[in-house]
This record gives structure tokens, sequence and C-alpha cells, in this order.
């Protein structure tokens, strides 16, 4: 009776073997776009532009075009017309061609780091929305680094509003110093106007 029930399983795990495979040649809906190389040299320039930047609007839109393009990227196995449970979906879905640096990775640290110039602008609305927009569009392992950079910016604009709060001030006074410790812990240095 056990050899029966072990050649049963066995049965029944090549024959899901054999079903995931043959689902892994069926044709998705919505296919990712491929980017060519003019496409990701443009990408490329948003990204080296957003990190050079200095004007928070224009940074804000090079973000926005990062993560276009990073959500377009992003398999479509989610959609399935029929539910399945995650791990299937990673085993059927059509392997996504690899491109030299990730367009999801970009749009976090291009989030990043109009997050920063934001804060250094007392813009701490956009700089929240910045820092939260990684929190939220980043969950996977591969992005811890971003997520934990964002949750230390959320940090520097809630010292940032307490020592406003604090000190009795409107609107905070985020002053850049160029001096080496600013740089290296990369806290804002306040004054009261």
């Amino acid at each position: 009776m056990k050899v029966f029930a072990n050649i049963k399983f066995a049965f029944l795990a090549l024959s899901l073997v054999m079903v995931l495979g043959g689902c892994r040649s069926m044709q998705l809906p919505d296919k990712p776009a491929l980017l060519d190389s003019a496409a990701f040299m443009n990408l490329w320039d948003a990204y080296r532009h957003c990190q050079a930047g200095a004007d928070v609007d224009t940074m804000r839109g090079d973000m926005q075009q990062l993560t276009r393009v990073a959500l377009s990227q992003e398999q479509p196995a989610r959609d399935l017309p029929f539910p399945l449970p995650d791990f299937v979906k990673r085993v059927v879905a059509r392997p996504v061609p690899r491109l030299a640096a990730d367009p999801k990775a970009m749009a976090a640290s291009c989030a990043l780091a109009t997050g920063q110039v934001a804060l250094r602008a007392e813009r701490l609305d956009l700089a929240t929305d910045m820092f939260k927009a990684v929190l939220q569009n980043h969950p996977q392992p591969e992005y811890a680094y971003y997520v934990d950079q964002a949750r230390i910016g959320l940090e520097q604009v809630d010292r940032v509003v307490q020592f406003a709060q604090h000190n009795g001030i409107s609107a905070p006074v985020v002053i850049p110093v160029s001096s080496a410790s600013a740089l290296r812990t990369g806290a804002p240095v306040l004054s009261e106007d």
C-alpha cells in the first residue's frame, strides 16, 4: 500500500510539472514592452538628469517617467484570466528580458534624490511624497536599500517638522551645509530666520 502511495505521489508531481511546463508556452496577455537601445538611452538620460538635478519639479517629472517605464517592464503574470498562487505565476510567467540597469531601481533612486532636494528646498510635502512612493512601490527584498533610505528621509522630514514646532517657527528653514560631518550624516542643518 505504501508503494502505491509513493507511485501515486510521483505521478501527480510529474503531471504537475508537465502542466506547468505547458502553461509556460501559452501566450500571456499584455506582454511587457521591450526597450530598444534608443528608449533605454532616453531612460538613462532621465535618470542622470534626475541625479544631477536641482529643480524638484523637473526631478519629479523624471521620477514619474522612470516609474512609468518600470511599471511597463513588470511581468504580466499577475493579470492572468484565472487565479493562481503567486509561486505558480512566477513559474508560468514568460521571462522578462534583463537590462544592464533596473528601471525600478532607477526610479527609486531618483525618488530618493528628489526627496532630498525637496527637503533642502523646504518642500516637505513633496519630500514626504517621494519617500512614501519608494516605500509603496518597492516592497520587494531586492529594493531594501532604497526602502531604508526612504525611511531615513521620512525621519529627517519628521525632525524638521518637530524642530519647527518646538521653536515656534511657521516654516522650517533648511540650510545646506558643506561641512564634512553634515555631508557624512546626510542630516539637514536647521536655523531660525
